[in-house]
Parts: structure tokens; sequence; C-alpha cells
């Protein structure tokens, strides 16, 4: 079993918090820890106090105490200069550890040799001790940690890559957390995710846990961790920081790419913003009015009906369009993989007839995320004509379904994960972007699947293959949900979608709630 080294920063707590956080130490049912305190020259002398009387009582506990109040990242490196443990695991002063904390974490390193990192789900509690806000986090999501701190406590450790990595960073004061666990995850082995609430984030006056404005220098700080990261990794992007301390990557497409948007349609016309209107003409003119991409063509898949309508007819006439007639019973599926054997961009995107652009760099958006070769499929937020939210991803923990349907624009969802781009199960096919490559290996969408969850398919596909899926809020459509197809889910195609995908059926790994 391996050993602990708690490292606690210490200046001026509530004494009494304080002591609710040594008596969830003590009582741990793991013994092998050690517990590295620096006390950053606290002013109130009841601290020091309560801190001697601890070393006395238990032998584990190692003190420094500074001569100089030099901040919190001048004392967690002092703390972690006592650290003689296999592990680091990161304690505030006026938290606490739940009962099972270490020996649960010890039990999971104890069965791979390769962990270097792991993080817990967590609560948070309050001045009289009621816990509330529980944080069911997802499995590893870069992507995510990228846009929020998401890991943050429980975090643990190995102490050798924290001492290869030098520790906590000057300039990074109120997310030197973050800052070190950015970096240390660029380089674990392994990364672990216990999804037991593991550590309790205490709401004190003042806290961030209680105010993310508590310390509005945090957010800079964080922003500034982030923007490290991704140039240390040769990410190359846009990092900017948001209101409630969320960050925003927008990659910046670094490659020459065309994109091939396919848009199957019957050509149906129906009231969009209270006017007749034919969608399949209305999503081509949104695309040459509002993209500032401008290298991509346009394959429209048509059923063979009658006439063209003047509207489709007049967008033909320009040549970043061409039409590929369908003479089949209706299949989508069937109808996407025809225009994409029919175009010739490397990137493929899989658009509704019933959209409508909104985000005038939701190609740029898109395509930068393709240039990461792990990623498979990206889709943007896509919104309903009365301003509600359509779809922010799949998720998959109960039957496959749109999540933050029907909620406001702006509302943040769980722990924010409607205001970040992340990792996610799947993205609606009423836009989704893919490597042309990468659409081909997979077998394009299911033909067995000609009405519902063919997107749901394709991305089973793609975590099965071992890539990542990413939603993002940064590009924005409308989508003027079936207008133009019939809405009902068939039985019998959730039947298959069941019986072919066991393993990920009702069973998500980066959406751990209910919507």
């Amino acid at each position: 079993m391996p050993t602990f080294s708690l490292v606690t920063p210490v200046f001026n707590p509530p004494i009494w918090a304080l002591n609710e956080c040594i008596q969830s130490v003590l009582q741990q049912s793991f013994a092998d820890w050690e517990w590295c305190i620096a006390d950053d020259a606290s002013t109130d002398p009841n601290v020091l106090a309560v801190l001697k009387k601890l070393v006395a009582r238990d032998s584990r506990v190692k003190l420094l105490q500074r001569e100089t109040n030099g901040g919190i990242i001048a004392a967690s490196n002092s703390a972690l200069e006592l650290v003689t443990g296999d592990f680091v695991a990161l304690l505030d002063h006026d938290d606490s550890l739940s009962l099972h904390a270490l020996r649960t974490v010890a039990e999971v390193i104890a069965t791979n040799d390769t962990v270097d990192y792991i993080y817990s789900d967590e609560d948070k509690i309050d001045e009289s001790g009621q816990h509330f806000d529980v944080f069911k986090k997802p499995s590893f999501s870069p992507e995510r940690l990228r846009g929020q701190n998401y890991c943050c406590h429980l975090s643990v450790f190995r102490s050798s890559l924290v001492q290869e990595l030098g520790g906590f960073r000057h300039g990074f004061e109120g997310a030197q957390d973050y800052d070190l666990i950015l970096r240390a995850t660029e380089k674990a082995r392994t990364i672990v995710h216990i999804p037991e609430v593991l550590y309790h984030w205490r709401t004190v006056t003042g806290s961030t846990a209680s105010d993310a404005g508590a310390k509005p220098y945090t957010i800079e700080s964080g922003r500034k961790a982030v923007a490290e990261h991704c140039e240390r990794i040769g990410l190359v992007a846009e990092v900017t920081s948001t209101t409630g301390g969320y960050v925003h990557v927008k990659r910046k497409v670094t490659q020459s790419h065309k994109v091939s948007i396919i848009i199957p349609t019957r050509g149906d016309v129906k009231k969009v913003w209270g006017i007749s209107t034919c969608l399949v003409a209305n999503a081509i003119k949104s695309i040459f009015l509002r993209s500032t991409f401008s290298n991509y063509e346009i394959v429209v898949v048509h059923d063979q009906v009658g006439e063209l309508h003047p509207d489709l007819q007049e967008c033909l006439d320009d040549n970043r369009v061409s039409l590929v007639w369908y003479n089949k019973p209706f299949d989508f599926s069937d109808k996407c993989n025809i225009g994409v054997v029919h175009s010739s961009g490397s990137i493929v995107v899989l658009l509704n007839d019933d959209t409508e652009i909104d985000s005038p760099d939701w190609l740029e958006v898109l395509v930068g995320f393709l240039e990461d070769e792990n990623v498979a499929m990206v889709g943007p937020l896509t919104v309903l004509e009365d301003g509600r939210i359509q779809s922010a991803g799949h998720g998959n923990n109960t039957l496959p379904h749109n999540l933050g349907a029907g909620a406001l624009i702006d509302s943040p969802g769980y722990f924010g994960e409607r205001l970040i781009s992340r990792e996610i199960s799947g993205v609606t096919g009423a836009c989704l972007a893919m490597r042309r490559q990468c659409y081909e290996d997979l077998g394009g969408m299911s033909t067995t699947l000609p009405h519902s969850f063919n997107d749901v398919d394709l991305a089973f596909k793609a975590l099965d293959a071992g890539y990542r899926i990413i939603w993002t809020p940064l590009a924005k459509i409308w989508h003027f949900e079936s207008l133009s197809r019939d809405p009902r889910v068939r039985t019998e195609e959730l039947d298959q979608l069941s019986n072919r995908w066991e393993t990920y059926f009702n069973r998500d790994s980066y959406t751990t709630h209910s919507e």
C-alpha cells in the first residue's frame, strides 16, 4: 500500500473550521499518512496554538512555521519540502476529508503501479455542517479541464511527479492547484477518477467555494494557467476567461482544409420566423451570408420530386453548391453517405436542412478541434426558434437524448457544463463535423438506422475505436427541429441500437447526471 503526504498551507482559518479539518484527518480509516503543514505566519495566535497541540498529539504531523507571510504558493511549497510519502494529497486548512478518503485512494493505487494522478468527486459543506452541491465528475476530460478546474478536490499526485514539476509556481495565485493539475496531467502515465465524494469543500465567508467572484484575481490566474498549458502541448488557440471563472479555448485553424457540407433534403417549405421558407435554401443562404471560412463546398442530396424550389435553384447557380438526386425511400443515413461520396473535402460536415447558421466562425471552431487526430467528431450548440436549447450534445446515462433540451440558452447546466467545450458521448446529427478519413474508416452512417439514432450509432462507433468527441458552445446554429422529417422514434431502431451497443447503452463516462 502507498504512503500519503497531506499538504496543507495554513493562514488564519476560523478555529472551528481548522479543528474540523484536523478531526477529518485524525479519523482516517487508513493510517499510513503524514501531514505536512506550513503555517504562513498566521496573525491569530490561536492558530499556532492549535497546530502545536496537534504536533504534540500525533507524531505523523509535521509543522513548518514560516517567519514571514509569503502567500499560498510560498506556503504550499514550504509544506512540500516536508514530504516523504509516495503520494501527495492536497487539503485546504478549512476543508474536510471523508472518513475513508485515503483508504479509497490507496486501494485504487494498489491496482495499478502507473497511476500518477487521482481525483475524486466532491461536495460542499456550509458553516452549519450541511452538505450540498455534490459534484459527480466525468472520467478524465482534458477538454473540459481546459475550460474548468473540474478535477479540483480531492487531488492526489505521485510525489516524484510533483518534484519533477517543481511544485507550485508563483504567478498563479488562486489557481495554483489548477496550474499544477494541468502540468501533472500532461505527464501522468495513468489518470484515475474515483466516483465517490472523498472531499468536503468548506463554504466560509469570502471563500471561492462560497463565491467564485470572491477572489477575482483567480480568474486571470486560471486563464494564464490554461494559456501556458496550450503553449506547452502545442495547441494554437485564443484563451479567454469568462464570468463565473470559466475559460474558453478557441482553437485556431493552422492547416489548409476544404470543408464539404452535406445537406440531405426533400425540399420542404415550412414557416421559419413566421415566414414561408424553403428550408434547404434558407440553410444554404445562411452559410453564404455568415460564414467567414471560405474554402467549402455544399452538396445537396435532394429527393427526386417535381421541380426545384426557385430559391434553391438560385443557390445552385453558385459554383460552391452541387446537387445529387436521391430516388430511394427515405433514408437519412444513406443520403448522408451518398453526399460524402459526391464530395471532395478533407472535412465533412453533416447539416440538417432545417438549420440556420448563427456564428460566423462556426466552421473555424469545428475544424479547429478536428486538427487533433484523437478527435473524431465535434458538434455545436443547436438552438430552437424560440431561443431555447435544442441540443448541447448527447447523453447516454439513460436512453440516448439531447442534453439541455428546452433549457434557456444561457443556463449553465450541471456545474457549468454548457458553458465550456468538453468531451461528450455524442453530438446531434443536425450538425456534426468529422475528418473524411475518420468518417470512412468508421463506415459512415448506418443505413439500418434510416430515421433515428444514426448519429448516436456513429458516435458509439467513434468511442469504440478510441476517439474523443467534443461538444462546444463556441459555435451556435439555429435548428428548427423536425420541420423536415417525422420526429417519431421507431421502437425497432431503438432496440437495434440497444442490442448493438450494450457496452455504451445506459452508461455515460462524461455526463454523470440525469436531465
